[in-house]
């Protein structure tokens, strides 16, 4: 399968890294990915018999410089239009009008290829029409890596549960806000774990929406789209940050609770609440359970209940683990048609 890549930030990277280290076992299971062009800010790497993912990472590495196979100035939608492919892989950053990832990902279900995605700003803004979209072309998209990185979440619902109706969800959905909090219950203040964050790579220098709530935020629309069937944007959700965590974890402590940014989606009478909101979660509630930097979803199904599944986070490999995993399905379903 012929794949292109827009986007070579910390997600993008780790997924040619992974792309390198897991060639053989790719062959094995048929699910060969082949790599044709990397989209860049600045230009476009293109060889449309497959590029050498390490010369991509080292010329990457010197800003594209002496490699004769990157194009300056050769856009990610011109490459979509022009570069034979099946898969478009778009890891552009989140932004709040969903730009340019909503533009790469709609000129991609138009040219018919398929899309995996990380970037949780398209599917906030227009998820229903990127889902029409990608009906009407007859091709996939899938966004697993989109919310909680690797904890299974519409790969379990869409095939555990399919006889069931989920009527809440609560997760703890943003690792950055999870692991500052963290930080704080070690006796750090808020400045101090915030510059730890920022200092050990799991908060950015512009760290305005993941403590303020937006990036959570965008994830609750995104699920409550997608797992609801609701037309959810991201004005309807309630959101909060963690700007005035510190005492409340101190209050918290001496209560025998923990302070989380929990974001929740409910549905009642048929109509659904969304809210990103800081409080007070009891030691006897499973998200209690999710420290530091990880991240965990609680499904509440009419039938089946409880449902509770969380995962380790230790950086951009797993977010780029799930957009590999999306990757390999697409691969093997289109083998098999």
């Amino acid at each position: 399968m012929k794949a292109q890549i827009i986007g070579l930030g910390n997600v993008g990277r780790n997924l040619v890294k992974l792309l390198q280290t897991k060639t053989k076992f790719l062959a094995e299971i048929g699910a060969n990915i082949k790599i044709v062009s990397v989209s860049d800010s600045s230009g476009t790497a293109i060889d449309e018999n497959g590029l050498d993912l390490s010369q991509v990472m080292k010329y990457k590495k010197l800003q594209w410089k002496g490699y004769s196979k990157y194009q300056r100035g050769r856009t990610a939608i011109d490459a979509i239009n022009n570069v034979d492919s099946d898969l478009v892989i778009e890891l552009t950053p989140s932004t709040l009008d969903g730009e340019p990832g909503l533009t790469n990902i709609m000129t991609a279900f138009r040219a018919r290829r398929h899309v995996v995605t990380a970037n949780k700003g398209p599917l906030a803004c227009a998820y229903t029409e990127l889902i029409r979209t990608a009906e009407e072309m007859r091709v996939s998209f899938l966004y697993e890596a989109t919310v909680a990185a690797q904890v299974p979440i519409f790969c379990m619902i869409n095939s555990c549960f399919l006889a069931d109706e989920i009527v809440k969800v609560e997760g703890i959905l943003n690792a950055t806000t999870n692991f500052i909090i963290g930080e704080i219950e070690n006796g750090k203040t808020f400045q101090e774990a915030l510059d730890k964050a920022i200092a050990d790579g799991w908060a950015e220098t512009n760290y305005a929406d993941d403590i303020d709530g937006v990036d959570a935020a965008r994830k609750v629309v995104i699920l409550a789209n997608s797992l609801f069937r609701q037309r959810v944007k991201l004005s309807d959700v309630r959101v909060e940050g963690i700007r005035r965590v510190e005492s409340m974890i101190r209050r918290a402590t001496l209560a025998g609770e923990k302070i989380k940014l929990v974001c929740e989606i409910e549905k009642k009478q048929g109509k659904v609440k969304t809210a990103v909101k800081l409080g007070h979660v009891p030691m006897s509630d499973p998200l209690a359970t999710v420290k530091h930097g990880d991240m965990g979803v609680k499904f509440l199904f009419k039938t089946s209940k409880q449902i509770f599944v969380s995962a380790q986070f230790l950086g951009p490999m797993q977010t780029a683990y799930a957009v590999l995993n999306d990757s390999i399905k697409i691969a093997l379903n289109k083998r098999s048609c």
